[in-house]
């Protein structure tokens, strides 16, 4: 039995695309404050790489989160599609199946798991050993995402003994360690320096997978190097902005100098 078949049954592929579908969908927390107001966006696997900027508290947290199911909508609905199957969050099975197709990245956070193991290996190595993935799969998947990320020559150390920017890089391979059809990534090179911004994004956008993510950096949604598809900028708990980056990167500077002179 294979990867995909101990993960959705040998009768079903694991998709390899995926459409995220918010309609008028937001979020208010149980102490009253709003996190997103009803919203209504589509991201399709055309958009392969998708930015989403704001200032601290805008909503950005919680878009990403209603996006990949890690917070249901209060109001509004949430629905991912893949293949010819809508999938949605706030159903129980369903969101199992998410959880699967869709890998999260906070920041430089790693599993508490992680910090038991006795080495990262093992640590990526287990849940796919408890999912019944047979060894020869195992071996290949973390010795493939560790090259990738640059963790070869650390692969026998603890989590505790990584670096700041190694434990970014290891997030993101563990969240790419099932195979999804897409990341869902919150300020993953946040607290890093230029060099290190630089060696994460490099490995996140070089990986061939759809990737949605928030971040301060405003230069980077216009790197050529990174071919950002489309930016979102948050405000006040909305979408005020949806377009080209370049275009998104001047609608920002423009928003916070209007903020500045209030």
């Amino acid at each position: 039995m294979g990867l995909f078949d101990s993960l959705f049954g040998k009768d079903e592929a694991l998709p390899s695309q995926v459409t995220f579908t918010l309609d008028q969908a937001g979020h208010t927390y149980e102490d009253g404050s709003v996190g997103l107001l009803p919203t209504s966006l589509t991201i399709t696997p055309d958009d392969r790489r998708v930015a989403v900027i704001g200032l601290n508290g805008a909503g950005k947290t919680t878009l990403l989160k209603l996006l990949d199911g890690a917070l249901a909508a209060t109001s509004g609905s949430v629905s991912i599609t893949a293949g010819e199957t809508a999938l949605s969050p706030a159903v129980k099975r369903d969101l199992k199946r998410i959880e699967d197709i869709v890998g999260r990245v906070r920041r430089e956070e790693i599993p508490d798991s992680y910090y038991r193991a006795a080495t990262i290996r093992e640590a990526i190595d287990q849940p796919l050993k408890k999912h019944k993935v047979p060894e020869s799969e195992r071996l290949a998947i973390v010795g493939n995402l560790f090259a990738h990320f640059g963790l070869s020559t650390v692969a026998r150390q603890s989590a505790s003994s990584l670096n700041s920017e190694q434990r970014h890089l290891l997030a993101i391979a563990s969240a790419l360690s099932f195979s999804p059809a897409a990341i869902v990534a919150d300020e993953p090179t946040k607290g890093l320096d230029e060099i290190g911004s630089a060696h994460v994004a490099k490995a996140l956008f070089g990986y061939n997978k759809q990737v949605i993510f928030a971040t301060h950096d405003v230069d980077m949604i216009t790197r050529p190097q990174y071919a950002i598809d489309r930016a979102l900028v948050v405000d006040d708990h909305a979408v005020v902005f949806d377009g080209e980056p370049a275009a998104a990167a001047a609608f920002y500077e423009d928003l916070i100098r209007s903020k500045v002179a209030r």
